[in-house]
């Protein structure tokens, strides 16, 4: 009787604690809950002790509100110039909408990552592959922005996507390396010949400079010279003038000085004369050939000589 009794308290303890078991429901921190009767939802139990009458309720999921890091495999792209890339992403995502993300998709976590492969191909396609190689910034804004709006239908919001390695094929490595080294010696030769023209017209412009101050000196050099020449002829022209003046003011003296000196002497008409003849003897009796005729040619007859000259002629004529 009393080992009945013992197994009945025993069974009756055990009892209690499963139902305690199955009533008592725990949610840590940074989790929920997602409560069911019968299939249909009910309510979201948040962190803490709740109790749940059995077999009415039961817990259908536990859903982290948790920032959860999310690596997807890598996928192939096409650029806009035909080349393939393989490019691979990583998201950071949390749980907005319990009840969304529970019932509204069948996987929410699934179908966002096919959306951010889609959009990144779509995304890629319409970038040359320099550009692709060079823009994983403008990639992640144009995949944040495309996406975050269909995803928040699933329950989820997207803290970040971040663009991993880019990787192409080894030839097109390669391809790439000859056009880079073929750009980086067309720049070189173009710094070159610029370099080069730029001499060149520095070189132009200062030979041009120099002629044009050399013609400049040469022509102030002429012009000084030929005011100077031009100076010179007007001060022998002056002092030349100035000579003349002088030599005729003297012999105009002289002569006023002769006669007066004449009218002083008072010498009567044949004195005069007779120094007159004295005077054209002594000019015939020299080596010159020079002959002097008084201004009126009457007045040779006042000579005597020459009146007795005409007088012989004159006979000579009529015998």
């Amino acid at each position: 009787m009393i080992i009945v009794q013992i197994i009945l308290i025993v069974l009756v303890i055990a009892i209690v604690i499963w139902l305690l078991a199955s009533t008592a429901v725990i949610v840590r921190q940074g989790e929920v809950k997602v409560v069911e009767s019968f299939g249909k939802y009910v309510k979201t139990l948040e962190p803490g002790l709740h109790f749940l009458v059995p077999i009415l309720y039961t817990v259908r999921e536990r859903v982290s509100l948790k920032q959860i890091p999310l690596e997807i495999e890598p996928q192939s792209a096409i650029t806009k110039d035909n080349v393939i890339v393989q490019i691979d992403e990583a998201i950071k995502y949390h749980v907005t909408d319990v009840r969304a993300f529970v019932y509204d998709n069948q996987n929410s976590v699934v179908s966002m990552i096919q959306d951010a492969q889609s959009n990144l191909r779509g995304i890629i396609g319409k970038m040359d592959l320099n550009e692709v190689l060079n823009g994983t910034e403008e990639i992640n804004v144009a995949l944040f922005t495309s996406i975050k709006d269909i995803t928040a239908g699933y329950g989820l919001a997207i803290d970040r996507i971040n663009i991993g390695e880019i990787k192409v094929s080894q030839e097109i490595i390669e391809s790439m390396n000859k056009l880079i080294t073929a750009s980086r010696d067309k720049e070189s030769m173009i710094t070159r010949a610029q370099g080069e023209k730029s001499s060149a017209v520095l070189s132009a412009e200062a030979k041009a400079s120099q002629m044009t101050i050399d013609a400049q000196a040469r022509a102030e050099q002429t012009q000084i010279d030929a005011e100077a020449r031009a100076k010179r002829v007007r001060i022998d022209a002056d002092a030349e003038a100035e000579r003349i003046a002088k030599i005729t003011e003297a012999e105009r003296k002289r002569i006023l000085a002769i006669n007066e000196a004449i009218k002083e002497s008072q010498l009567d008409e044949r004195s005069l004369s007779y120094l007159g003849i004295e005077a054209f003897k002594d000019i015939v009796n020299s080596k010159t050939n020079t002959v002097i005729l008084p201004s009126n040619m009457t007045e040779l007859g006042n000579i005597p000589v020459v009146k007795q000259l005409w007088e012989q002629t004159d006979q000579a004529d009529k015998s």
